[in-house]
């Protein structure tokens, strides 16, 4: 079960309140007695689907995954980020012999 922040906004009560995703979000501060102590996201929940990719971004990742050494490389050339790779390479070579 996830832990989600809470505040009331009138007496400023912060709590960290473990339930369950289809709760309220929504709930009766102790301190002031009103329904105002309602969930804040400081740090939005991570949540991840099993299964096939459903967008375009999860797409993309899996392709780059799959893709082997040459085909990066091809990719980055093709894509005009071939120079920008070996400028970094080169850095890391003068670094490395500091």
């Amino acid at each position: 079960m996830p832990t989600y922040d809470f505040e009331c906004e009138p007496c400023a009560y912060y709590a960290e309140i473990s339930q369950s995703v289809h709760e309220p979000s929504a709930l009766k501060c102790p301190v002031c007695g009103e329904q105002t102590l309602r969930k804040i996201y400081i740090n939005p929940p991570a949540m991840f689907v099993r299964g096939d990719a459903k967008s375009i971004g999860q797409l993309a990742d899996k392709n780059a995954r799959n893709m082997g050494f040459y085909e990066k490389q091809d990719r980055a050339i093709k894509d005009g980020v071939n120079q920008a790779l070996n400028n970094e390479k080169n850095e890391k070579r003068k670094n490395s012999r500091d």
